[in-house]
């Protein structure tokens, strides 16, 4: 996090929360003198500390150290709560001021009396501001409170013509996106622990972002995710968020090689088969399944390319049954399509149905689909398939609404 990144959230806080005042001027118009004065004071007392807290938080990243958990995880995410709440707010009184500068332009430009907005109309616009960001603001501290580790186990067959018999029924459980650096207690990972120990797995797939920024985040967790086992093995890969790259400046190549080495190691401690570009068979009755996964490759600028799809599956059979472990979605549709048509069905995560959205039987939507074609579920093209796991943990937000994290339990058939 960027004095740049910090300086330009000034530049949005400043203005919206100028704008945003007039809307709690109105609103509290009849409240007596000293009340008024007070919640005044109070508003820009809490936007000179947001801006403080921005740079504090700035500071810890600069100095490469990692911020306090609540700081960075809670009150930051409050923060972005109460910002989106007041841009909501604000589309009110902008249709307030709208209305105000047609009248106005059209007065003079044709010189026309025109009609005025009933004050108290006008008025009501100014006021629904602040009507309009209490709901998402309730809405999002709900999803905090309620819904943040709200899991959720979603059941899928998986049919895939050329599975050899001995793999028809196989159990397998998927998670992703732990992303630890966002976790207070070992109590919620406790719980998936447990969860995933009853649904009594053959196979542990993780898709990748076991942490935020740095490994060092997981080190608390180490003795409570080895406890996740199977009798086929955990197989995992690595995410985005576990290169170190949103910590470790851009040409500090020693703080990332530090990051993935340690990296390598918990996977090691933990149990799992972390697979960088490789694969692992599975034999069974002179039956053979390929696990295969790659590093993270996305298809956004942004994001690192380092999957390797061709290099994984050395060692395969042409007619090895194919199970590709890519955390980004978009590698799907990009690389395994046209190219891999051997790869029967690709498990991913990476979007965590961006925490929020609307999931009811026979509908699903979230703004996550206008970034990701394939961003929650079950999809199938051309033949093969792809899973997008919703995630477990969250970043950023601290919370979900509506889109609920997940674990998923598969049964090949």
């Amino acid at each position: 996090m960027s004095l740049y990144f910090i300086i330009a959230g000034i530049l949005i806080i400043l203005p919206i929360d100028i704008y945003y005042y007039r809307a709690l001027n109105k609103f509290i118009e009849r409240l007596r003198p000293q009340f008024r004065l007070t919640i005044k004071i109070s508003y820009w007392i809490y936007t000179i500390a947001t801006i403080i807290f921005l740079f504090f938080i700035a500071s810890y990243f600069t100095s490469k150290q990692v911020p306090p958990k609540f700081a960075r995880i809670y009150l930051f995410g409050i923060v972005l709560i109460i910002i989106l709440s007041k841009i909501i707010g604000s589309i009110f009184i902008l249709l307030h001021d709208l209305k105000s500068l047609l009248l106005f332009l059209k007065r003079k430009l044709f010189f026309q009396k025109t009609k005025e907005f009933v004050p108290s109309r006008r008025q009501f616009l100014k006021k629904s501001a602040i009507v309009a960001s209490i709901i998402p603001f309730g809405t999002l501290m709900y999803g905090i409170i309620k819904s943040a580790f709200d899991f959720k186990i979603r059941n899928q067959s998986l049919k895939i013509p050329s599975l050899p018999s001995s793999f028809k029924g196989l159990k397998i459980v998927q998670i992703s996106d732990i992303h630890s650096g966002s976790f207070l207690t070992n109590e919620p990972l406790k719980k998936v622990v447990n969860i995933i120990e009853q649904q009594q797995p053959d196979i542990i797939f993780f898709t990748g972002d076991l942490v935020n920024e740095i490994t060092e985040e997981v080190i608390p967790f180490i003795d409570t995710l080895k406890q996740l086992t199977a009798p086929l093995g955990v197989y995992s890969i690595l995410g985005n968020h576990d290169y170190g790259d949103y910590f470790y400046q851009k040409d500090d190549l020693e703080g990332k090689k530090h990051n993935y080495e340690l990296m390598k190691k918990v996977h090691q401690q933990l149990g799992w088969k972390l697979l960088l570009n490789e694969s692992h068979i599975i034999q069974k009755n002179n039956d053979r399944l390929a696990i295969v996964g790659v590093e993270n490759w996305g298809s956004e600028a942004r994001f690192q390319k380092y999957g390797d799809i061709s290099k994984a599956k050395e060692g395969c059979l042409p007619e090895d049954v194919k199970l590709l472990l890519s955390h980004d979605p978009s590698h799907w549709e990009a690389k395994v399509l046209p190219e891999h048509k051997d790869i029967a069905v690709t498990f991913s995560g990476h979007t965590h149905g961006m925490q929020f959205g609307i999931e009811i039987p026979g509908f699903k939507w979230s703004p996550s689909k206008y970034l990701y074609k394939y961003w929650a579920g079950h999809y199938e093209k051309e033949d093969q398939q792809i899973y997008v796991n919703r995630g477990l943990g969250f970043i950023g937000y601290p919370g979900r609404v509506g889109i609920l994290p997940e674990i998923t339990v598969f049964e090949l058939c």
